[in-house]
């Protein structure tokens, strides 16, 4: 097991009871406040309106991959998601690859092209169908070689639809395949028992590569790879998706070996920048919260040769939730969340009504221990290990599941 020297302090329920005792404005573990704000208003970048600053386009626009973790589910987030891939694309940037299920792969990228294989299709808002419409928009005005890839990267997971959903998608598809002989043979079959799951996608992968020639011929060269890869990936989900009852770490690990694998993929596959938009705990250079293992980031970061090291890892966090799109709910607030000196509050006090950009680079942040609070988890830990930068919004509000 990989070891790491930070050290995470959760809110376990004496901490917690400690909070409720001493107030937020209570000294929490790390620095104090008087030692980290000075840092936050020297080296903070507070975005104007909605456009990136350029001192923030500078810092990432060197890089062949910009990873950005996310808090799931912000609207803010995706607005901001939908402005960094525009100003990028200015310094070279054309393809942005999403924690997405995969069995849409091909969808995200027709719907953004306007290829038109599937014109009524539209990308779900829970999933950030808005970041993609955004996108979309964006490419209708660059010529076609310079348009922006969507990409998945996720697994097939029972909670985003899992195998009914992949079938779906893979017989959407089938129509639009000349003779599409044995995906229509398997797609006559019994696929939704998961018992049956793993041999059934296993004799249609098999048969797909047996019969590659004749199906290249009849299909095309591309879609025939589209078929296959959503195949392939529905492979390793059937193991995953079973494994997350009984081995939930396991499957973790299993699934981040998949997004590893995608990655890769799509980096070996563009000569131009990539972002990269997943959860914090993916983008993570090395273990701070979930399960530990090697996250994306770190992967891509340390090992990866598509990527060649050429990574920065940024990290967007709220300092508000609120709930639905009225915003009359606050469901989160760092300065009820937080003690004094913890970043991210220290971060909002300094700029309250504005995004704020925090390069992590002061040796504080890569030596020390401050205390920075994910979600109502303190952990006190050398952040800079973990994250190169950090983006907060300063109201987020989080997008209602259908």
């Amino acid at each position: 097991m990989k070891t790491f020297s930070t050290l995470r302090v959760t809110l376990s329920a004496s901490l917690t009871l400690w909070l409720l005792a001493c107030g937020s404005d209570s000294t929490g573990p790390g620095p104090p406040s008087a030692e980290i704000a000075p840092i936050v208003e020297r080296d903070g970048v507070p975005f104007e309106g909605q456009s990136i600053p350029e001192g923030v386009l500078d810092r990432l626009s060197p890089f062949r991959v910009v990873i950005v973790g996310e808090t799931h589910l912000l609207r803010e987030h995706r607005e901001m998601m939908v402005g960094l891939v525009g100003a990028l694309h200015a310094r070279g940037f054309r393809q942005l690859l999403l924690e997405w299920p995969h069995m849409e792969d091909w969808l995200l990228s027709d719907f953004v092209n306007d290829q038109g294989l599937e014109p009524d299709w539209t990308p779900r808002e829970f999933f950030g169908g808005d970041m993609i419409t955004g996108i979309r928009d964006f490419n209708r005005s660059l010529p076609d070689d310079q348009r922006i890839q969507v990409r998945a990267i996720d697994v097939n997971l029972w909670d985003y639809g899992g195998a009914s959903a992949f079938v779906d998608g893979l017989r959407t598809l089938s129509q639009h395949l000349l003779s599409p002989g044995p995906v229509a043979a398997f797609l006559e079959g019994g696929y939704f028992t998961p018992e049956s799951q793993a041999r059934l996608i296993g004799d249609l992968r098999d048969e797909l590569q047996t019969r590659r020639s004749e199906l290249v011929g009849a299909w095309g060269a591309d879609l025939y790879e589209t078929v296959a890869e959503m195949v392939d990936v529905e492979v390793a989900s059937v193991t995953v998706r079973a494994m997350r009852g009984d081995d939930y770490d396991q499957s973790i690990r299993l699934r981040e070996d998949e997004m590893k694998r995608l990655a890769d993929l799509r980096l070996v596959g563009s000569t131009h920048g990539t972002l990269i938009n997943v959860g914090g705990n993916h983008a993570q250079k090395e273990y701070l919260k979930g399960t530990e293992q090697e996250w994306l980031g770190d992967y891509l970061v340390h090992r990866s040769a598509a990527a060649d090291g050429s990574v920065i890892v940024l990290v967007v966090t709220p300092a508000r939730v609120a709930f639905g799109s009225g915003g009359a709910i606050i469901t989160y607030d760092v300065m009820d969340a937080s003690p004094a000196n913890e970043l991210f509050r220290l971060m909002y006090e300094t700029w309250p009504d504005h995004t704020v950009f925090l390069p992590l680079d002061d040796p504080i942040f890569v030596d020390g221990a401050v205390a920075v609070n994910f979600e109502g988890t303190i952990y006190s830990t050398a952040l800079k290990r973990i994250y190169d930068c950090v983006v907060q919004l300063p109201l987020a509000h989080r997008v209602q599941a259908p």
